[in-house]
């Protein structure tokens, strides 16, 4: 059976003014139960992606916690047609050295998927075949 990364988006997509605090970011990740939150510019166009990960480096690296969350958040975000099979998601993520993918259905933005949910999915998919 061939996935596509649309099936992996079950969690609503979560996103912010680009000058909000990396504070804010992190309560509405505490809040929403997610990893990652996009960022938005003044006209609503997602441009940046602010995860976990950027988090903590945030905070390893001493930044004031009201420090505007574009100051750490990556950009450009990728998009991909929620049809793409899960591997060419995994080679495209791999071509552009990012760990996560803005899942879209007719230009609209239907939520986030990570390296680690493809993988774990395809992991998943190769244990089910061997039995």
């Amino acid at each position: 059976m061939i996935m596509n990364v649309g099936q992996l988006v079950v969690k609503k997509m979560v996103s912010l003014p680009i000058t909000s605090s990396i504070r804010e970011v992190a309560q509405v990740m505490r809040e929403n139960d997610v990893s990652s939150v996009v960022l938005t510019n003044e006209r609503g166009e997602i441009v940046a992606i602010v995860t976990e990960r950027d988090i903590t480096r945030a905070v390893a690296d001493g930044l004031d916690y009201s420090t505007p969350a574009g100051k750490i958040g990556k950009g450009p975000v990728i998009s991909v047609d929620r049809d793409l099979p899960l591997f060419e998601a995994l080679e495209l993520m791999g071509e552009k050295k990012i760990r996560h993918l803005l899942v879209k259905d007719k230009d609209q933005p239907l939520g986030i998927v990570s390296l680690r949910e493809i993988a774990n999915t395809i992991s998943l998919m190769n244990f089910a075949d061997s039995y």
